[in-house]
């Protein structure tokens, strides 16, 4: 995944939050590391397994799960850090 794929992924995640998988409120370090390494999720970047998993908090539709790999993640950070909506995190 590139930067343009990764800001894109991030604004269709924006626009349709729905179609990650809801994650439990209150999400804990277990539960992080339990959903990326002991279930089997694609990357939402490539489709290669999933690494690594983040709770996205999207407003009225709740928590939800990013699982991507080592290197999307690391893309998808970067782009993120360029967005408008990141400033100051």
């Amino acid at each position: 995944m590139n930067t343009a794929a990764a800001t894109g992924l991030l604004h269709l995640i924006a626009a349709e939050p729905g179609l990650l998988a809801a994650a439990p409120e209150g999400a804990t370090g277990d539960d992080l590391h339990r959903r990326a390494g002991d279930e089997d999720h694609p990357c939402l970047g490539c489709g290669a397994p999933a690494t690594c998993a983040v709770v996205v908090e999207t407003g009225p539709s709740g928590p939800r799960w990013l699982d991507l790999c080592s290197p999307c993640w690391h893309t998808v950070r970067q782009a993120n850090e360029g967005t408008p909506d990141s400033a100051g995190q």
